[in-house]
């Protein structure tokens, strides 16, 4: 893998474990029945994201499905955050008078987050198929960690999308282990190209 590549896949990993560290404090603090501090949150996802798209754009060329999953789970998601960040707050501010319209804008921001979930998980499948061709040891079991991960992600949360489907929660822990896997993955990516005498 070319010396650049390798760079935007770590900055790829990064992002993605910085995003997994930030659902993963969401819930928590949500179920100790806390309230999540949702700025400083979606800002920093909105940030990351930012980043993950980026990076999937740039590993294109050599990567199509898996970057193709990266940048569209990236751009999805600075959306779907991005909604809640710009939104939430005026319509919850305005009370009973707009409740119908934060209900809509709530059931986008579902849509968008699953539809990156699925996103992401495609990423997994892609990067999970080449290492377990190629990969030995535990880059194989990350592969096929990835791709279990992925498989699931695909599945919850294309269900997810379909109204009145209670998955939310599955749905979106399974596309945060996939995304845990592909940074993961992105990491054991690279000694397994050098193997290949990959340039």
């Amino acid at each position: 893998m070319h010396t650049n590549l390798i760079s935007t896949a770590r900055i790829a990993a990064i992002a993605l474990l910085v995003t997994v560290a930030t659902q993963i404090i969401y819930i928590t603090v949500s179920e100790m029945g806390g309230t999540p501090n949702r700025p400083v949150i979606w800002s920093t996802e909105v940030l990351a994201f930012i980043v993950i798209a980026i990076s999937g754009l740039a590993l294109l060329p050599a990567r199509p499905l898996l970057g193709a999953g990266i940048a569209l789970g990236g751009m999805l998601n600075v959306i779907q955050a991005g909604v809640g960040l710009a939104m939430f707050p005026p319509l919850l501010e305005a009370g009973e008078a707009l409740a119908p319209a934060f209900s809509a804008v709530l059931a986008a921001a579902f849509l968008l987050f699953h539809a990156a979930k699925v996103a992401f998980g495609v990423a997994a499948i892609a990067i999970a198929r080449e290492l377990w061709n190629a990969a030995r040891g535990p880059a194989k079991i990350i592969g096929a960690l990835a791709g279990l991960t992925g498989l699931a992600a695909v599945v919850l949360n294309a269900l997810a999308i379909v109204p009145d489907m209670d998955l939310t929660f599955p749905a979106g822990a399974a596309g945060t282990a996939a995304a845990l896997f592909i940074a993961l993955a992105l990491v054991a990516l690279r000694p397994v190209a050098e193997q290949q005498g990959e340039p």
